[in-house]
């Protein structure tokens, strides 16, 4: 039986239901008005265009790369996506692309230029990064895709933790997303290791929302954390709660919503959207409860078999996978679902332009191992091996995708 599910929310608010609430009252600020958002998306254009002039130099070339850049952005989005959020003076449009206005942003503007002007001459540059920094975890999640690592002993010293974060950021990388594990568990490590890698990289943070409390909301906003990803598999409490092993992390996942906004932190929620979720016509309810919880995203991933579903017959249906497509489209593109907050589905793009991790993005386990990404377990090589050695550059990475095939 459904019934209003209270969210927890920080003790100054009145509490909001599921069912009747409205959006949380202190992000409202986030959604620029119209003309705000028209002249930012023609500045950020501009700034392309004016990057394309100075690096590609030729007028054939600046033409044709500034559209190749346009439409693969439309191919990623199913169109051409308008939402943006302003928080803390930054506009942010994915939650794997830096904030604009920035350094990072520009960086990440003119590697993507070279790459699509000289695809076969220009280096792959790494933009983010996936770091599981700890083995413990208070959860036990269905879907765990770490579950062969969890809670056993740390591979990690904090030394280690920042010579990786040295020695991706020797390699540009813009955005470094902290996980694990739970990551707050190891919250006295996670702290310094923020301040000191976000003085040149974005810093995420992906909880399940354990320990992370007002006060940890804001020394970590304090230590440079842009944002955080909070996984909630259901909006149902119960439901999430027996996915995830734990009676009290739906409370836990809520309020740390609650505080990261408080923090002025951009915030994301993740679930994995299940053949049974999908069935029971739960992805819309899950956006309106997204959307009552006032994040700016929410990422849909596709169950793989990995981790605690190795060897489980997971993989989405067809029919699974046109609703999720169709929803994607919907919440993104449809007037009537503006004020919703941004739906992330990697499989549509992926299955169109190809997956993005391995030639943007790497995942490195919480053994230390480096993969494509956290559900294609390509290991390359060992991090942990490579900064207690003498080697002071990466190995060429295994730069492939198992279910897709084609690397975007």
């Amino acid at each position: 039986m459904q019934t209003a599910i209270t969210l927890p929310v920080a003790a100054t608010h009145t509490p909001i239901t599921a069912a009747t609430s409205k959006p949380y009252q202190a992000n409202n600020l986030s959604r620029p008005g119209s003309i705000e958002k028209y002249f930012t998306w023609m500045f950020i254009k501009l700034r392309i265009f004016y990057f394309a002039c100075i690096i590609l130099k030729r007028p054939d070339k600046i033409i044709s790369t500034f559209k190749t850049m346009l439409r693969l952005r439309n191919n990623v989005w199913g169109g051409d996506l308008k939402k943006m959020y302003k928080i803390d003076g930054k506009y942010y449009f994915n939650q794997y692309t830096p904030g604009w206005p920035s350094g990072a942003y520009d960086l990440l503007i003119k590697s993507e230029l070279r790459r699509h002007a000289s695809p076969l001459t220009v280096t792959e540059k790494l933009s983010f990064v996936f770091l599981a920094i700890t083995r413990k975890c208070p959860m036990r999640c269905e879907h765990c895709f770490e579950w062969d690592n969890l809670n056993q002993k740390e591979s990690f010293s904090r030394e280690d933790l920042f010579k990786v974060v040295d020695l991706y950021q020797n390699e540009g990388v813009l955005q470094l997303h902290f996980s694990g594990g739970e990551p707050m568990v190891r919250f006295k490590d996670l702290l310094p290791l923020i301040k000191y890698a976000s003085k040149k990289s974005e810093c995420w943070v992906l909880t399940s929302g354990f320990n992370f409390t007002a006060h940890n909301a804001l020394l970590l906003r304090e230590a440079g954390c842009k944002g955080i990803v909070v996984s909630i598999d259901h909006y149902i409490a119960e439901l999430h709660n027996m996915f995830r092993g734990n009676s009290s992390a739906f409370e836990q996942a809520v309020n740390a919503i609650s505080n990261a906004q408080q923090a002025r932190m951009v915030t994301s929620v993740s679930v994995c959207a299940t053949k049974q979720f999908i069935d029971g016509n739960h992805l819309m309810p899950y956006m309106d409860f997204a959307k009552k919880l006032g994040v700016q995203f929410v990422q849909v991933l596709e169950p793989r078999s990995v981790g605690h579903y190795e060897g489980k017959n997971v993989l989405l249906d067809e029919k699974h996978i046109v609703e999720l497509e169709l929803t994607f489209k919907r919440i993104n593109h449809s007037p009537a679902y503006s004020d919703y907050p941004t739906m992330l589905y990697h499989g549509y793009h992926q299955r169109r332009v190809g997956c993005f991790s391995g030639s943007r993005s790497v995942y490195v386990d919480s053994a230390g191992d480096v993969h494509a990404c956290p559900f294609c377990h390509t290991k390359s090589y060992n991090i942990i091996e490579l900064v207690r050695g003498i080697q002071k550059t990466l190995p060429v990475k295994e730069n492939k995708c198992p279910l897709f095939e084609k690397i975007a």
